[in-house]
């Protein structure tokens, strides 16, 4: 296990001499260009508020858990209970700004630090030595409006990227010195990555497939061996407590957002892969590696725009994968058949961000190999040099609407907190202050995003279930001492509306109506049984 064997990477099809010089030339004062255009339009882009999906608010409450000694729980609902469906890894990063009391805007100084290293770190692995297709890759990645839009949301992508790249570093550095440190290093990294998101499973099946493929048998025995050793804990833990469904539960669902619609069987999880696949290659991956589609007008010609962009990114990895493929080769294919498996309605680039840096070097070096393979050496360096111009434009197009709306955020933000919001969500975190400041501090709530609202408002919070039976949903709803009516869900107008409005003035009081479109807080009116209980 602990010999020594070299192996060397898949050659770089680079896209020419003279895109590779400089950068050969200049390691250093490149790779700090690129830091330097990642910091200038991310700092330009930046926003102080709450991303709104709602995981971001989660973190920060199971940060302060942490830091508040109450465990890895759920400080935002009634119960409290431990929670079961993030994983501990990026809570843990944020846990010291809890300590600290420091404000919200604090803790998007992780994904920040994330993204910065991550260029960093993508630069060591693929542009290290004479690779300019990853000296591009890490560019184009570096002003990527997708990338700068989540340097600054409290979530775990970026941590998780760059985990996910340190591990490959390592696993780089294992091979070329051997010996069973670096090896423990290696499953410590990959577990890790795991625990800061359970996507990190991608890397465990990529690096094992990888060692199995270069005949390192023990070493992938050893190394999976490891990973499910520091796993099986966390996984006996939630199991053991159970307390929420997780996302297996959700996996199978047709639709999380209808469980009334049942589980998928095999069949279904066939359609879904074939329905999933079709929207990312056509929509998704190519709005991801071409920014500006939507800005120059190209939605009508999208399918255009997946096969000069979308088909030579998968030709590439597909090329790599069949003659010498590299762990995260492997990583990439894995986690893009799992991103297929998931419930169509979170088909989104969010799921595919922490395979953006691969897709951009497989795209540029698709490029460089058909500019290569066309050029035979003549006129390639002005074809090169056309192609990138294009793709950086692309990027810096659709990223200036965030430069100019950033700036526009950080002007107005001292005296309009909800400067930038959709007005739903400007209607929603009002009244989510309106009960923070009348309400007991003991009350509970019902809303449709818990940890936002509890995020705004201090008071603790559960949704109401998704199903048509009125009975069920004001049974669940009853409990609360509030209900929160917004705007912000289909769910609610599906689900809750029909429940509560035929009872407002018997067991619902509207004590609060205010935005456009409006935000209802209703009172729940106890029956003499319900104070006694």
């Amino acid at each position: 296990m602990g010999r020594r064997r070299k192996t060397s990477p898949p050659p770089d099809p680079a896209p020419g001499p003279g895109a590779a010089a400089w950068h050969t030339r200049h390691p250093r004062l490149a790779l700090g260009a690129v830091l330097a255009s990642f910091a200038v339009l991310s700092l330009l882009m930046f926003d102080p508020k709450p991303f709104v999906g709602g995981d971001n608010a989660a973190y920060v409450a199971l940060s302060r858990s942490l830091a508040g000694g109450t465990g890895f729980s759920e400080i935002w609902t009634p119960q409290g209970g431990p929670h079961t469906q993030y994983p501990f890894g990026f809570p843990l990063l944020l846990a010291p700004f809890s300590l600290a009391g420091a404000p919200y805007a604090w803790y998007k100084l992780i994904p920040w630090l994330s993204g910065l290293l991550v260029l960093a770190a993508l630069w060591l692995l693929l542009a290290a030595g004479h690779r300019a297709a990853g000296a591009l890759a890490v560019l184009l990645l570096a002003v990527n409006p997708l990338f700068l839009e989540y340097s600054h949301w409290v979530l775990s992508e970026l941590p998780f990227l760059l985990s996910a790249l340190v591990t490959f570093l390592v696993l780089r550095r294992w091979e070329e010195r051997g010996g069973h440190g670096w090896l423990a290093a290696l499953v410590l990294s990959a577990a890790w990555t795991n625990y800061v998101r359970s996507a990190g499973i991608a890397l465990y099946a990529g690096i094992f497939a990888y060692l199995l493929i270069r005949r390192r048998y023990r070493e992938a025995g050893a190394f999976i061996a490891g990973c499910v050793a520091l796993t099986l804990p966390w996984a006996l833990r939630n199991a053991h407590y159970g307390t929420s469904g997780g996302y297996l539960e959700q996996f199978l669902m047709r639709d999380p957002y209808q469980p009334e619609l049942g589980h998928l069987g095999v069949g279904g999880l066939a359609v879904r892969f074939s329905s999933n696949l079709k929207m990312y290659a056509m929509q998704v991956v190519p709005r991801m590696l071409f920014p500006a589609a939507d800005r120059w007008g190209l939605s009508g010609v999208l399918p255009l725009v997946a096969l000069l962009t979308a088909a030579p990114a998968a030709a590439a990895l597909v090329a790599r994968l069949a003659r010498s493929p590299a762990g995260f080769d492997l990583f990439a294919a894995a986690y893009l058949a799992m991103a297929m498996l998931w419930p169509e309605a979170w088909c989104d680039a969010r799921l595919l961000l922490p395979l953006l840096p691969l897709l951009l070097f497989y795209l540029v070096s698709a490029y460089g190999f058909a500019l290569a393979l066309l050029s035979r050496g003549r006129g390639r360096r002005p074809a090169a040099a056309a192609a990138l111009s294009l793709l950086l434009a692309a990027n810096l197009a659709a990223a200036w609407p965030g430069v100019t709306g950033g700036l526009s955020v950080r002007r107005e933000f001292a005296r309009d907190r909800f400067a930038g919001y959709d007005p739903v969500w400007r209607s929603f975190f009002a009244a989510a202050g309106w009960v923070g400041r009348n309400a007991p501090p003991q009350a509970v709530v019902v809303s449709r995003k818990p940890s936002l609202f509890h995020l705004e408002s201090g008071r603790r919070s559960y949704c109401y279930p998704f199903t048509a039976d009125r009975d069920s949903v004001l049974g669940a709803v009853s409990r609360a001492d509030y209900v929160m009516v917004e705007p912000v869900s289909g769910t609610t107008q599906r689900y809750l509306v029909p429940a509560v409005q035929p009872l407002l003035e018997t067991r619902f009081k509207v004590v609060y109506a205010a935005g456009d479109p409006p935000t209802f807080v209703l009172q729940v009116l106890k029956e003499p049984d319900d104070e006694k209980k």
